[in-house]
């Protein structure tokens, strides 16, 4: 949530999209109601296991992107067991030169994944 001012929320869920662990920006406001959120999370995490079933033949799935006129939504494996779904606006805000958008997020957010937040 520190890493960019446009990200709404993020959550973490098993490969089923039973939900984990959740965290949300102070006054945002969820778009989908938790039982939306979880039949959601349960439809992507199973698109996620038919992209995983091809990486044989083109490669493990670094990340998915879901662009929706409100939100974005991006999926990153989490390990072999999880996945983290991140949200952000799309009245992206930029408050100076160091955020941005949605190719920085994703970025950043591999970083992190890669245990080298600081890699360019």
């Amino acid at each position: 949530m520190d890493s960019d001012v446009n990200i709404r929320h993020s959550i973490i869920t098993d490969t089923e999209g039973t939900i984990l662990t959740t965290s949300h920006r102070d006054g945002v406001t969820n778009y989908l109601s938790q039982t939306e959120t979880e039949a959601s999370l349960k439809r992507a995490a199973s698109a996620w296991k038919g992209r995983k079933e091809l990486s044989a033949k083109i490669g493990n799935g670094m990340y998915a992107v879901a662009a929706f006129e409100k939100i974005t939504r991006m999926t990153f494996p989490l390990g072999d067991e999880n996945l983290i779904f991140v949200s952000m606006g799309s009245n992206t805000v930029r408050l100076d030169l160091h955020e941005g958008g949605q190719k920085q997020i994703v970025q950043h957010i591999l970083n992190i994944l890669s245990r080298d937040p600081t890699k360019e």
